[in-house]
């Protein structure tokens, strides 16, 4: 087969593209590429049947046993694609071999370890033990991608947000085994799933979302008793300044005094505590210098009232009395910087003890942007105060955060100048006078 110039080859790919080559002629240029490949490698003579009905034969020498091992075929075809697949075997690409490489490029992504660690959690549960995955790439279809997630969504009766989260492994390694040329046209690009088996979504009420007025009230009862018997665990003061900043677990327990400017009486927050993976690959606690996935929304100045101002002093004061230190970080004990871990078990703990629901330190965070935004601040002035990207995130955190009856009370005399007849309430307050209560 005579070499083919530059030109040739990119009207064979022109070809390739467009779809315009007939199945017969492609086949015949297949098959005659891999004869040359085949003879450029083959030491032995390639010899046609001597008779009708007879095999082609040849030998290849196998290096185990170090001898000649004989091959036949009864077509010339035939004997030259079973040399081939001895010569160059075709390595099976698979989703489970690509798996690895993928997890390492979203690493170079600069994306969080939490994140990292949620697609292997993925990758674990749903993928491991699926057949799908030890398929070659190129084999894949659309009905398998289908059947796989319906198989799914029926097998760990999912939601649909959980069925998202899942999806994307999929979904992107498809996409990540088309950029490096392992299949021409991606087959998830054509998948439909159908949602109707999808479990509803389980949408708490407002109430177990925020901490209540009562709520809160005895949790800080009980916060100021917890310091009234030991005045030198800086905790509480924590709990406190989330509940007047908003900010996220992670951020506050990172705060240095290097971060307070108490001239303009403004805080940055620009980093937090998280979990990073070491050189072991297992994630660890560590301060990293950004927010919230490392979004330039989190790097924020906050402005701070006399209040959060005298308790930052007030913590000064503990430090130095007890000998508290750690760096430059505001919060610390004994043992050193104060962790996410002692602050939650902290909430948790005086939640109980003030007999009200335990809640999470993000719930404080919506208790707060609730606040603001009942207290009538834009709401693009809440989403900055939280480090939100994006108006959508905020509004999910604004909720009722008054508690049932006081709404149902607000709305009866929002509305108590809309009663439209006289007669009604007179016949009303008849009943009413003639009701045994009534006496």
């Amino acid at each position: 087969m005579k070499q083919i110039n530059l030109e040739e080859k990119n009207l064979l790919k022109e070809y390739f593209t467009c779809g315009t080559m007939k199945s017969d002629e492609l086949e015949s240029i297949v098959k005659e590429m891999k004869k040359e490949k085949v003879l450029q490698k083959h030491p032995y003579q390639i010899t046609p049947p001597i008779k009708d009905g007879g095999r082609w034969m040849t030998y290849i020498q196998d290096t185990e046993v170090n001898k000649r091992v004989k091959i036949t075929s009864y077509t010339e075809d035939g004997i030259y694609q079973k040399l081939y697949n001895i010569y160059f075997p075709v390595k099976k690409e698979t989703l489970e071999i690509l798996y690895p490489l993928w997890v390492e490029k979203r690493k170079g992504m600069n994306l969080s370890s939490r994140t990292i660690q949620r697609n292997r959690n993925h990758w674990e549960k749903y993928y491991e033990k699926a057949k799908i995955i030890r398929k070659s790439i190129d084999r894949i279809t659309v009905d398998d991608i289908e059947g796989f997630f319906h198989g799914c969504i029926s097998e760990y009766d999912l939601t649909k947000k959980e069925l998202d989260n899942m999806k994307l492994i999929f979904k992107d390694l498809m996409k990540y085994a088309k950029k490096k040329g392992l299949i021409l046209s991606n087959p998830y690009d054509d998948v439909e799933i159908k949602l109707n088996g999808c479990k509803p979504p389980n949408n708490p009420k407002d109430e177990s979302r925020v901490y209540l007025p009562e709520e809160k009230e005895k949790l800080f009862r009980q916060l100021n008793k917890r310091l009234m018997q030991m005045p030198y665990e800086t905790d509480a003061y924590v709990v406190f300044l989330l509940f007047k900043l908003g900010l996220r677990i992670g951020e506050a327990v990172a705060l240095k005094w290097s971060d307070i400017d108490w001239e303009a009486r403004e805080i940055h927050i620009h980093r937090m505590e998280s979990r990073v993976e070491d050189e072991n690959g297992k994630l660890k606690v560590a301060i990293c210098e950004y927010t919230k996935k490392k979004s330039p929304a989190g790097d924020r100045y906050l402005p701070l009232s006399d209040y959060e101002i005298n308790l930052f002093q007030t913590v000064k004061r503990i430090n130095e009395e007890a000998g508290y230190s750690d760096g430059d970080f505001i919060f610390c004990d004994k043992e050193g910087r104060t962790k996410i871990r002692e602050v939650d078990n902290c909430i948790r703990a005086q939640c109980r003890r003030a007999g009200i629901e335990v809640k999470s330190t993000h719930d404080i965070r919506r208790t707060v942007a609730s606040e603001m935004r009942r207290k009538k601040v834009e709401i693009e002035d809440i989403q900055w105060s939280l480090g939100h990207n994006d108006e959508a995130t905020t509004r999910t955190y604004i909720l009722n955060n008054q508690g049932k009856q006081k709404t149902s009370r607000q709305i009866v005399n929002a509305l108590s100048g809309m009663n439209g007849s006289d007669v009604l309430m007179r016949t009303q307050n008849s009943r009413n006078e003639k009701s045994p209560e009534a006496f």
